[in-house]
């Protein structure tokens, strides 16, 4: 199955390099293909040593005519699995500072979640959105952003609308961060109707200060009244029979609450390759989750609303070094309480180009009710071709 997902990548990759060398002209539309691998080791206390390449991504984008450009993401976490988290269009020609986009996309909420994990300051990105979520949010559905001023302060917001909407992730490592009701999904029973739908929302500014720096602050909001859906299950731990320890089912109607501000800061010299940033952010999440205990054979609805927050810095000292570290707090569902957990580390980089990184990074996991672990992680990343899809605001 690998030697299949493998062929898989070499055909698109190789068929991208080659319509990347025709003419514009010739053909029109020009679609530019990138392509990341990612390996990684690691050795942790409690998982022992590992290595495996966590992520072949491949990425398709393109203007399509002057009112529209589109990109999709394949994903090959593991190269033993197919995801397209994203296919989007773009409908960046409107004019007047709107943009329209369409599709499945990760939504534009806090700082973070559009940008992929191997473009973060740390191996395996943002332990608080996993810890929270589950993940990157992530949608199919409308998004519609207005950059404007005001007086002198450009100034940007967003709004969307989506008929699906949950968590993505693929970081399954020896990090550690898996607990009860860390995610979320659509899900109805029948006909789906408006209340079912997710809305989210995003407000943003930034400033520049110094001779080449700026600072930024957003805003941003998710929620669902009803419409999201989660499977249960319930331990019977009287019943003598091991083959019927549990029952279990689908839970439906479900909500989401998700609140975050992000303070983020940078600046890099004129005169030399060295350049620091800084990013902070803070969530409230509200969340209901399907319950069932004892003897039960039905499910009742509890909402829990843990906090979390997360802090990541990184300083290059020039264009083939770099430094970099993050702390993370978040409260976790543990037997139906919350309870904190704590992840932070350091990260050096080397940069042998633009597209070829190595990282070490040496982290610590504290978890309730177990002990303190530290985690090694080794990672060598690599960049191939236009490498597109980010959205630094």
């Amino acid at each position: 199955m690998k030697g299949i997902y493998f062929t898989l990548i070499a055909t698109l990759f190789c068929a991208g390099l080659s319509a990347q060398s025709l003419d514009a002209a010739a053909t029109g539309v020009q679609p530019e293909f990138g392509f990341v691998l990612d390996g990684i080791a690691t050795s942790h206390e409690g998982d022992g040593t590992n290595a495996d390449l966590k992520m072949a991504e491949l990425s398709i984008s393109s203007r399509i005519d002057p009112l529209a450009r589109a990109f999709a993401i394949i994903e090959f976490p593991g190269v033993d699995a197919v995801d397209v988290p994203e296919a989007v269009l773009i409908f960046d020609g409107l004019g007047d500072g709107w943009e329209v986009r369409a599709g499945r996309m990760n939504m534009d909420l806090g700082k973070w979640n559009t940008v992929h994990g191997h473009d973060m300051a740390m191996p395996f990105g943002d332990p608080v959105r996993s810890g929270l979520f589950g993940g990157h949010l992530n949608g199919t559905g409308l998004e519609i952003h207005k950059w404007f001023a005001l007086a002198d302060v450009p100034v940007r917001f967003s709004v969307g609308a989506w008929a699906g909407a949950g968590a993505h992730d693929h970081e399954e490592s020896a990090e550690g961060d898996s607990h009860e009701h860390a995610g979320f999904s659509s899900g109805v029973e029948g006909q789906q109707n408006l209340d079912d739908w997710a809305f989210s929302g995003r407000l943003a500014s930034q400033r520049d200060f110094g001779d080449n720096g700026w600072w930024q602050w957003g805003l941003s909001y998710f929620g669902s009244t009803q419409g999201m859906a989660s499977d249960w299950e319930n331990e019977e731990e009287d019943s003598g029979d091991l083959n019927s320890l549990f029952a279990r089912g689908q839970a439906f109607g479900l909500g989401v609450q998700t609140l975050g501000f992000d303070l983020s800061i940078s600046d890099a010299s004129l005169d030399a390759d060295s350049w620091n940033r800084a990013s902070f952010e803070y969530w409230h999440h509200a969340q209901d989750h399907a319950h069932a205990e004892g003897a039960a054979q039905v499910f009742t609805v509890e909402r829990a609303e843990p906090l979390g927050a997360w802090l990541v810095a990184e300083h290059g000292f020039s264009s083939e070094w770099s430094f970099g570290g993050h702390a993370g707090w978040w409260e976790a569902e543990v037997d139906e309480s919350l309870e904190s957990v704590l992840r932070y580390g350091v990260a050096v980089n080397r940069h042998f180009s633009e597209f070829n990184r190595l990282r070490v990074a040496l982290e610590k996991i504290d978890e309730p009710f177990v002990e303190a672990e530290w985690l090694l992680t080794f990672q060598w990343s690599l960049f191939m071709g236009k490498h597109r899809h980010g959205m630094d605001w």
